[in-house]
């Protein structure tokens, strides 16, 4: 009789069940931007975009902006070095689940010429997608207004910075826990 009261109990409290739902963190994720202006001898020929969008994009605004950042010293940095041009700088707090892909958050300049989207994924371990493009647009009619892409998926650790490079244009991105 005891044992039948106990493993009611137990199916009662989950015990024996597994979690219906999967448990959700937030995460403080921080963006850098900057275009490159070094020389090289790559040759680009895209011209339009090449993003394959995912589904449930979500705007940047949907999320409240981060209180504390820890990457203003590196866009500071930048800032100070001829060689780069930082042009976006960004940091929010975004939920994730502990299993499989989260949403994608669309990372647009204020100007137009950086588009695209990061997505946190919770698979084996955690991982981020980053595919951003950078158009070279400009008032000249006569010039070729080239699309940079840059689209990299990559295994992250919590407090650790990431840097994602491509000939004209750099990311950095850092996630922490709260």
């Amino acid at each position: 009789m005891i044992k039948i009261v106990f493993y009611g109990l137990a199916a009662m409290l989950g015990l024996f069940s597994p979690p219906v739902l999967a448990e959700t963190k937030a995460y403080q994720i921080e963006l850098i931007v900057f275009l490159q202006t070094q020389p090289n001898t790559e040759v680009f020929d895209q011209v339009s975009s090449e993003i394959e969008w995912p589904s449930g994009l979500t705007e940047l605004s949907a999320y409240n902006k981060a209180e504390n950042t820890t990457l203003d010293d590196s866009y500071a940095a930048l800032a100070r070095d001829s060689a780069y041009r930082p042009i976006l700088q960004v940091a929010w707090v975004q939920p994730v689940e502990e299993k499989g892909i989260n949403s994608p958050v669309h990372i647009q300049g204020a100007d137009g010429k950086l588009n695209g989207y990061l997505r946190i994924q919770h698979d084996q371990g955690l991982q981020m997608v980053v595919d951003l493009e950078f158009s070279s647009k400009s008032g000249d009619r006569g010039s070729k207004n080239l699309v940079y892409r840059l689209n990299e998926k990559r295994s992250v650790k919590l407090n650790e910075v990431y840097y994602l490079d491509h000939p004209k244009f750099g990311v950095i991105v850092k996630m922490s826990s709260l």
